[in-house]
């Protein structure tokens, strides 16, 4: 917890221990974006931007890899089992990676010094928070983004917020570099798992068409966008508040 933000809870008893709780569950955007994909069961790479408690691990397969990014070491040190409060991570059966520092930057270096990542998906955890990164909402982050995702890949968009309405800020950006979308709200139930908003995006909009993924999907035909695209030298928060 920071401040009054709850950034994920594991549960204690063996029955439910390894759950994926809070905004992560397996009915939540995430959950069914990596539970879905074409890839599962066949060596999945997936990128995470936020660590958390590294809850998303919950999710890992023999044979996957799952890459966090975390710019706060004291994050890091808890989920990676510091004060024994956490096992997300040690109990993966994927390779776990976790790259320190801020995520764009991280993101930047591999792509010009690796290549591209190639993620099945990726998922961008950042935006829950009250002071939300505005960069890594823009243009030239989802450019990077992109770059990063297999050309079969899922980017998977946690926008539930407090304050922030970030449907038409995601929306514009799916626009701009034409993917398709879906809008996902699940409702949570009891102690597992939150309420939570998940956008999912694709260049292939077959990625989006199971009916696991379309049994949750908000109907959203005739929207049409009111915001104007976020960039590094444009954003507009007053538009967007709740």
């Amino acid at each position: 917890r920071h401040g009054v933000t709850i950034h994920g809870y594991q549960f204690l008893s063996e029955q439910k221990h390894d759950l994926p709780t809070a905004y992560f569950g397996e009915t939540s955007g995430g959950g069914l974006a990596l539970l879905n994909h074409p890839r599962r069961g066949q060596g999945m790479r997936v990128g995470v931007l936020g660590l958390g408690i590294g809850t998303l691990a919950a999710y890992g397969q023999q044979g996957d890899v799952y890459r966090f990014y975390e710019i706060n070491p004291l994050v890091i040190d808890l989920a990676d089992g510091r004060g024994g409060y956490f096992s997300y991570l040690s109990d993966c059966q994927a390779q776990v990676e976790i790259v320190l520092g801020d995520a764009r930057v991280s993101l930047e270096n591999e792509l010009a010094f690796g290549g591209s990542q190639n993620y099945d998906v990726l998922v961008l955890d950042l935006f829950y928070c009250d002071s939300s990164p505005v960069r890594l909402l823009d243009a030239e982050s989802f450019d990077l983004y992109l770059q990063h995702l297999h050309t079969e890949g899922i980017l998977a968009v946690h926008i539930s917020n407090r304050h922030l309405g970030l449907i038409p800020v995601v929306w514009t950006l799916a626009d701009h570099f034409g993917l398709s979308r879906l809008v996902l709200r699940d409702p949570g139930y009891g102690l597992d798992t939150f309420p939570s908003l998940w956008m999912l995006l694709a260049r292939d909009p077959a990625l989006l068409t199971s009916p696991a993924l379309l049994s949750r999907a908000s109907p959203m035909e005739g929207y049409v966008s009111p915001v104007r695209l976020w960039t590094d030298d444009y954003s507009n928060l007053f538009q967007i508040l709740k």
